[in-house]
């Protein structure tokens, strides 16, 4: 077994072990030593990744089988980022999760679902990649429908039925990649390089990539794909909320980036009005409606919509800055949502209440909360200094070198996130509380809440402050997609 096939292995063990562990004490402790390996292990992958200056890392076991499908791995700057930051987020969100109902299940349905998504990261053929796809849908629904608020049952049917849809649409396209490259050069491949290559009919090109992009489109999500979304995050329970925004949705994101624009350049070129277009509409449409919000999960939930529509403005432009822009901003948007998410499950496992009109004077009972609160949302908002600040405006540099009216209408959105984010943090922290309040319950912060915040803290501040290195990291994987 090799290195890379290792890290999607080892908490896909870890799962069956904790489900079969006697007791909750042993799940919940063999469960949080699982992910801290696996994190341990994710970072060790770096000194050969390094070793080879940034160079895709492949892993092949066998020679091609019936209809070219081969098990193929690799990692680039991209694909290591993301395994890297599912492997954190799944070790700080079991870490926050401790306290969690029937931990044996919840934790290994946890660990299953990093299992898939690091599987997905670093698989390089399409076929495979579709297994993966499917895989990580499973536990999450088993997250959201058993282990969810009052309405779990039905956000969990309902992020089963989008998803599953939307991966229909990407079937089709995959099996169609392989089957008119075989038609063309007589050859069997579902090798994402080598279909890079495929010399494809400009007829059946635009609606190939019409259905993956759907596909694609749903998990990430696209307007007017993404009704899913709210209703998942708000049922969630929040560790779940945790790797659903922090990496899931960013499994369509990497989706376009890994397969659609290396496959199909040109299409991706002729596609800037469409899809440019839709990535700004995300950003507008999620931060008007997280301004109407009156629950704080809901809230935030909107504004992944609109934060990951910089992902496909950037991205779309094609150009260097641009596609560093999406790449950071996948990062930038996983750790300032899931630390968000996280501190709202610490403030409902206390009072039971989240609505943002229970509150008022919660700095005064918690200021710790208020100070990783206000220090995560002013980041989320691109605060210059902190991590979004630089993936947001590298994303609309790059559009602006190719539609200024995008980049402009995108910048009107990092407008709009202070009319969500700051009214909110005041009602909730710093105006007086009403008759109903419930802040006379709450208390602040633990200490190891408090050591989990840290680490998100730092990162937030390290990527906002020096992000050259990630961006150095990230630029080899990045370079072959620049075309402007």
């Amino acid at each position: 077994m090799g290195a890379l096939t290792g890290l999607w292995v080892a908490p896909a063990v870890a799962a069956a072990l904790v489900w079969a562990a006697p007791s909750r004490r042993a799940a919940r402790w063999l469960a949080l030593a699982s992910a801290a390996a696996v994190f341990v292990y994710s970072i060790g992958l770096l000194v050969p990744f390094a070793a080879d200056s940034g160079a895709l890392r492949l892993e092949q076991l066998g020679e091609s089988s019936l209809y070219g499908i081969r098990y193929r791995v690799g990692v680039d700057g991209l694909s290591l980022s993301l395994c890297w930051l599912t492997t954190l987020l799944t070790l700080l969100g079991l870490a926050g999760s401790w306290s969690a109902e029937r931990p044996q299940g919840f934790w290994s349905a946890f660990l299953a679902l990093e299992s898939g998504l690091l599987g997905l990261f670093v698989v390089q053929n399409l076929f495979y990649f579709y297994v993966f796809w499917e895989i990580i849908l499973l536990p999450m629904f088993f997250i959201i429908g058993l282990w969810g608020s009052d309405r779990r049952r039905y956000a969990a049917y309902k992020f089963l039925l989008y998803t599953f849809l939307g991966s229909l649409f990407l079937l089709v396209g995959f099996i169609s990649l392989p089957t008119l490259h075989h038609a063309a050069t007589g050859v069997w491949t579902w090798d994402i390089p080598d279909l890079a290559r495929s010399p494809l009919s400009r007829s059946a090109a635009p609606w190939i990539y019409a259905a993956i992009a759907l596909g694609f489109a749903v998990k990430i999500p696209v307007l007017p794909l993404h009704n899913w979304l709210p209703d998942a995050h708000t049922e969630a329970p929040a560790a779940g909320s945790v790797l659903l925004a922090g990496v899931m949705l960013k499994a369509g994101v990497y989706g376009f980036l890994r397969v659609l624009l290396p496959v199909f350049p040109e299409v991706s070129t002729a596609a800037l009005p469409w899809l440019g277009g839709l990535g700004v509409a995300n950003i507008l449409y999620g931060a008007l409606c997280a301004m109407a919000q009156g629950d704080l999960k809901r809230l935030v939930a909107y504004t992944s919509i609109s934060h990951l529509g910089f992902c496909l403005v950037g991205m779309f432009s094609q150009t260097g800055e641009g596609l560093a822009g999406a790449a950071l901003q996948m990062l930038n948007h996983g750790l300032s949502t899931g630390a968000l998410f996280l501190m709202i499950g610490f403030v409902y496992e206390r009072v039971h209440r989240r609505g943002v009109a229970d509150f008022g004077d919660l700095a005064t009972a918690a200021p710790w909360l208020a100070f990783f609160f206000a220090f995560t949302l002013l980041s989320s908002i691109g605060l210059p200094g902190l991590n979004g600040f630089v993936g947001e405006m590298l994303s609309l540099l790059g559009m602006s070198r190719v539609s200024p009216l995008l980049s402009a209408l995108g910048v009107v959105g990092t407008v709009l996130a202070v009319g969500y984010a700051l009214p909110a943090f005041q009602q909730v922290f710093w105006a007086p509380a009403g008759a109903g309040s419930v802040t006379p319950k709450m208390t602040d912060l633990s200490l190891g809440e408090r050591s989990i915040l840290w680490v998100f803290a730092a990162l937030i501040l390290w990527l906002g402050v020096y992000p050259q290195p990630m961006l150095a990291f990230l630029e080899p994987s990045l370079a072959p997609l620049v075309i402007r």
